[in-house]
């Protein structure tokens, strides 16, 4: 009995690495963008140690209330700064995990393609086998038949 053989194997291959190449993209652009959150994180820490410090400069240590302002500042500037680069990485990480599920779509395509294909196969190859049967079956009753007539 010939083996079934998928056509479309190195489509179905190619669309597999294109999958776990997608993967990769996209667990990296995450990677990414949870670098980011942490670091906006620690950068709103900054900023409110920076104004806590500045609204206690200008209670107890007024001639330290410029420096503070200075640096709470360039907290908030950086923290601003931090919040832009979260925002510009989120569309990124949507295009990727958007590229991940079309090419998701597309190995599933292939491979339910496949398997209808394989199941069509088997279904034909068990046609063909209950042919032979049923030729050797009427080849014996005729033989039979014959036999039993002389």
């Amino acid at each position: 009995m010939a083996g079934f053989r998928f056509r479309l194997e190195a489509s179905l291959r190619l669309a597999v690495q294109a999958l776990e190449s997608a993967q990769r993209e996209f667990a990296e652009e995450v990677r990414c963008w949870e670098s980011l959150v942490e670091a906006c994180k620690l950068q709103q820490e900054h900023f409110n140690e920076a104004q806590a410090g500045q609204r206690e400069a200008g209670r107890h240590r007024a001639e330290e209330l410029g420096l503070w302002q200075l640096f709470s500042a360039e907290q908030q500037r950086q923290l601003h700064q931090c919040k832009v680069a979260l925002r510009e990485q989120e569309p990124i990480m949507e295009r990727a995990r958007h590229i991940l599920l079309e090419a998701h779509r597309e190995v599933e395509k292939f491979e339910r393609l496949k398997d209808k294909q394989s199941k069509a196969f088997q279904l034909a190859e068990l046609q063909k086998e209950q042919k032979v049967l049923d030729e050797t079956g009427q080849v014996l009753h005729w033989r039979q038949q014959s036999s039993n007539n002389k």
